[in-house]
Parts: structure tokens; C-alpha cells; sequence
């Protein structure tokens, strides 16, 4: 599962109903204040994460033979695209519409014609410039990342690619006024060298001979200073410091010997809009990353819930927080992988040893969460607020992401005070 957009709009509406039953016997005026000062923003925030985001737009350029389309399977992790390792298969620009049902993901991908091609496709025409093609679906589609293919064995050849390209992106940025990061994918490093040799970790010389390629293409072609993208393993790739291309990352993308597509996913997350970045993350079921989001959530979540200490009367009862952080518990299962669900929230809580709703009347259940509270009071402060919130959402990650119940006021005062210092974007 995943975050299912359709069920977030249930839950948020659950969230509302227990709002009003928690504060039932709270003054009007200072009931709409609290909504206003805490369940307004927190709700924003999720209908931001959930309704702003969009799939993934992925345009993959380079020569016909350089493994466009393998890399567009490989990156899926599923068939998406026509091989063809005879002639050339993309005639024009060819778009997909990749659904991955179960985390309920979409991408779009962009594949498109081969550029410098000695042989057309046999459904092109004899007046179709291919570089021109490439142009006007950059221009249309304004995609998130452009990848550019090019075969290891002939990365020392195709400096004529760069200068086309760099020509094309001039022309680009002048007419959409925006920087589209590009990634060149050395593919097919499986046949530098004998292919016998075979992984690169397994044999030296493989490793080597990547490793030279490497920094071959960044100071001779590129001509720009990089930086190692795994400091353990300087064979993963490199992060560059030029106007167009962020990154060299070598690959293999043939089905059978697959290698490098997680530092290659990894990287294209890591230069994603925000609001692409869900839809590409769930798809590939990145833990490491989703929880990245997760952590940045329960920060967003505590600072909004911190800011009741800005209302001008004293709240006296913790438990007005309770929906709130109902809310980012439901939120933080879902990134985990988890049904986002009021079930699921009680999972959680039931843990924490609150039961909601059990024999003393759901009101009075709510109210148990507010034990969960590091120093909790009569009174609720803005830091004390924070605290709360904060100590809740790193215990329901733990629980949702790692399978381990930690209580809140077991969480660490230090990280909580570090972590008001800070703050993240998603």
C-alpha cells in the first residue's frame, strides 16, 4: 500500500469529526481559534502533500543501439518500453504512462527518437530532423530530469552529442525560462573491457576501467570538477559542477545483469521538484527516502502544533492536539507502506497502550493520548506542544518503519531540542 489519495480525503474527514468531539465543551470562539491555529495548517499540509503532487515527468534522449529503452525497464523494474538492438524502434517521441498499481504511483516517461542516426525507424519520414524533434519535446513535455544515454564504449566519440545538446538547452531555457537537470547515463559498462568480468565488484580491472571512464568524461569532455557520489564506492558515480549536467552515472541495464539503477534512482530523487518527488518515491519503494518525508512531516506537524502557544487564552486540556496528531500518525503508516486508515492509527495507539473508544466512552479515550505527552500539564505550552508532537511522530515512525515501539517520552530531549533548530522541505 501506499498513500492512497482517495482514502486521505476519508481520513481527513474522520479527523474533523473527532476535532468536534473532543471539543465539544469548548467556547465557539475559542474552539474556531484552535482549529484556525493548528488543524487548518496541519490539514494544508497534507492536502499539499498528497493533491500537489503529480508523477514524475522522465525524457530519455542519446543515440538509436545506447539502451534507452532497457534503461527505461530497468528503471521501472518492469517492461515499458520496445528493445531493438538491430535498428533503430522510436520513430517520433514516444510517451508511456507508467502505473504501478500497488503503490499507487504513476510516471511519465518520454522516450524519444535516436539522434545522429545512420538508418530511420521505419515509420519516420525523410523531412523529420531528430534533433529538432528532441528540441520541440523538451518544449512540450518540460520534463523533470533529461537523460542522456550514451554507450560506454563510445563515450570518448560523441563529443558532437554534447555540443548538439548544450545548443538545444540554450534554446530550451531561453523560451521556458527554467533549468531541467540532466543526468548522462553511461550504459552498457558490462562491455568495457571483457565481458567475462562481470561485476564490477567482483573484478578489479572491470572496476578500473569504469572508474577511468569516469573521470575521463568529467575532465576531458566536461571539463568541470565532480565529486564522488558514494565516497566507499567512487566506481557508483559522480556529481558534477556544470551548467547542465548534475551527474555521470554508470550503468547496466540489461535484464540480466542489472547494476547501478539504485544509485541512478537515488540521484534522480534526489533532484526532483518536490511535488514529482511522492509519486517517483512510492514507485520504487524507496524506505530510506520516504522516511526522509516522514521525518520532515512530524517537524512541519510539531512546529504547527508549537503554535498554540501563540493563542491569547490557556488551553487546558492536551487533548485538542489529539487530532492533529492523528492525522500525522495516519500519514506516516502510509508513507511507510502502510494503509492509511483510522485502523491502522489505532494500531499505533493500541500499542502505546491507549484504547480508544473502550468501555470508558470514546471522548475519554481520546483524552488517554494526551499521557503520551513528555511533561505533560494542566496547561498546554507552545513548547510543550512541539515536544509532544514531535516525541508521538518519531515513536510512530519507528513503529510503522521499523517494526520497533519506542514511547515518546523515551525520545531523546536533545533530538527534540535539535530539531526545533532545524528545519526540512520535503
Amino acid at each position: 500500500m501506499a498513500l492512497d489519495r482517495e482514502k486521505v480525503k476519508s481520513i481527513l474527514d474522520s479527523i474533523d469529526d473527532i476535532f468536534d468531539t473532543i471539543t465539544f465543551n469548548m467556547p465557539e470562539e475559542s474552539k474556531k481559534l484552535v482549529k484556525k491555529v493548528v488543524m487548518g495548517p496541519a490539514v494544508e499540509e497534507v492536502r499539499k502533500l498528497v493533491e500537489d503532487s503529480r508523477p514524475p515527468v522522465l525524457l530519455f534522449m542519446g543515440r538509436s543501439g545506447h539502451g534507452k529503452s532497457s534503461l527505461i525497464n530497468a528503471l521501472a523494474g518492469k517492461y515499458v518500453a520496445e528493445v531493438n538492438d538491430i535498428k533503430p524502434e522510436t520513430a517520433y517521441t514516444e510517451p508511456y504512462v507508467v502505473t504501478f498499481q500497488e503503490t499507487k504511483s504513476t510516471w511519465r516517461i518520454i522516450d524519444t527518437r535516436g539522434i545522429f542516426e545512420t538508418t530511420k525507424p521505419e515509420k519516420a519520414t525523410s523531412s523529420e530532423d531528430p534533433v529538432q524533434l528532441l528540441k520541440n519535446s523538451i518544449l512540450k513535455e518540460k520534463p523533470d530530469v533529461i537523460f542522456h544515454i550514451i554507450n560506454a564504449k563510445e563515450a570518448r566519440n560523441l563529443s558532437n552529442d554534447l555540443t548538439v545538446f548544450n545548443d538545444i538547452i540554450e534554446d530550451v531555457r531561453k523560451e521556458l525560462k527554467l533549468h531541467i537537470p540532466t543526468m548522462v547515463i553511461l550504459n552498457q559498462v558490462d562491455l568495457l573491457g571483457s565481458r567475462r568480468e562481470w561485476t564490477p565488484e567482483e573484478y578489479p580491472r572491470k572496476a578500473g576501467q569504469i572508474l577511468e571512464l569516469l573521470e575521463y568524461f568529467s575532465s576531458d569532455i566536461l571539463k568541470v570538477n565532480s565529486i564522488q557520489l558514494n565516497a566507499n564506492f567512487p566506481i557508483y558515480g559522480l556529481k558534477t559542477e556544470h551548467e547542465i549536467y548534475v551527474g555521470l552515472i554508470p550503468v547496466c541495464s540489461v535484464e540480466e545483469d542489472i547494476w547501478n539503477i539504485d544509485t541512478l534512482r537515488d540521484f534522480i530523487s534526489n533532484n526532483l521538484s518536490e511535488e514529482a518527488k511522492l509519486d517517483f518515491l512510492q514507485a520504487i519503494r524507496s524506505t530510506e527516502k520516504l522516511k526522509e518525508v516522514s521525518s520532515s512531516l512530524i517537524k512541519r506537524f510539531s512546529t504547527i502544533s508549537g503554535g498554540i502557544g501563540a493563542i491569547p487564552f490557556s488551553i487546558g486540556d492536551v487533548a485538542v492536539l489529539v487530532p492533529l496528531q492523528m492525522l500525522m500518525i495516519g500519514i506516516i503508516a502510509a508513507l511507510s507502506g502502510r494503509e492509511v486508515s483510522k485502523k491502522t492509527i489505532y494500531e499505533y495507539l493500541g500499542a502505546a497502550g491507549v484504547n480508544l473508544g473502550v468501555g470508558i466512552g470514546l471522548r475519554e479515550g481520546f483524552r488517554q493520548l494526551s499521557k503520551l505527552i513528555p511533561g505533560g500539564g494542566s496547561a498546554i505550552s507552545g513548547t510543550m506542544a512541539y515536544s509532544g508532537t514531535f516525541a508521538i511522530g518519531k515513536s510512530a515512525e519507528a513503529y510503522f518503519f521499523n517494526n520497533i515501539f519506542i514511547k515518546p517520552e523515551e525520545i531523546n530531549e536533545d533530538i527534540i531540542k535539535q530539531s526545533r533548530g532545524t528545519s526540512s522541505a520535503f
